[in-house]
């Protein structure tokens, strides 16, 4: 199958899958421009489908964002909080999900209690919309996508949320922490946008319901993984050196924990046939 973006904006970057080549060559993905009044919360949509597959298809992933997906199948349907670990997506038979994404720190325009309540949760869609009941979900799941989508959008409006400038600065924020030679520790950041070190990570903490250096050391681990996909031989002690690691040793450590597999573990996978 082929991956298609229908997005008009910027394309989606689906930095955070650990198998990319092999969700292409399983899953149809596209994503939908969210519109104007929803555009301050929302990344996008997205819509994923997949037909006929003979066995289970597992796709691994962690977020490469702190983000806030809310999401309808027939299968489950809830609200996924920030997962500060490896996840696997299993799609089997024949299926479709259709979701709406979260730019970082927007739920909290949609979440009745704090944000740390979702770290390592999928929530029942009622505890933010009441109206997505069990004929709600029915009923969007039985609409073609264009339809499911519109039905998602006006769900969301129900809560009439509000512009919060505190998303856009954790937006901008996080942007930075992306661009090359972009500052990473807690003290440059705050330097770089003129606040105190304990009030940034206080809005991360707020807004999002993880920490800032949680957000750093995510972002070294996954330019790690994209190296190690991209280089035939990689130079394991310069890719630790470069990411700020005292030790080969201890960017292994901190690789596995997040990923699941050590670094050369990680090569083997990625580098497999078809």
């Amino acid at each position: 199958m082929r991956e298609v973006f229908h997005k008009p904006a910027d394309q989606y970057e689906a930095r955070g899958r650990l198998d990319p080549l092999g969700f292409r060559r399983h899953v149809d993905f596209r994503t939908e421009a969210p519109p104007p009044d929803l555009a301050p919360f929302i990344e996008h949509f997205w819509i994923i489908s997949w037909e006929a597959t003979v066995d289970s298809y597992g796709s691994e992933e962690v977020m490469h964002r702190p983000y806030v997906d809310v999401f309808i199948s027939p299968q489950e349907s809830g609200i996924q909080g920030t997962f500060s670990g490896r996840r696997t997506y299993l799609a089997a038979g024949t299926g479709r999900i259709v979701g709406a994404r979260f730019r970082p720190g927007a739920f909290h325009a949609f979440w009745p209690g704090a944000l740390a309540e979702l770290q390592n949760q999928v929530a029942d869609l009622q505890q933010a919309f009441p109206e997505a009941d069990a004929a709600y979900l029915a009923r969007v799941s039985s609409l073609d996508d264009e339809a499911a989508v519109v039905a998602l959008t006006a769900l969301l409006r129900t809560r009439e949320p509000q512009p919060d400038p505190n998303i856009e600065l954790i937006n901008q924020i996080i942007a930075a922490i992306e661009t090359a030679d972009g500052p990473q520790t807690v003290a440059a950041l705050a330097s770089e946008f003129e606040r105190s070190e304990r009030w940034v990570q206080q809005l991360f903490r707020d807004y999002l319901g993880i920490g800032l250096k949680w957000l750093l050391q995510r972002h070294r681990l996954l330019a790690a993984a994209a190296q190690i996909r991209d280089t035939a031989k990689p130079d394991w002690t310069a890719i630790a050196y470069d990411l700020g690691y005292a030790s080969q040793a201890h960017f292994n450590t901190h690789f596995k924990k997040a990923l699941g597999r050590t670094p050369t573990q990680y090569k083997l996978w990625t580098s497999r046939s078809p």
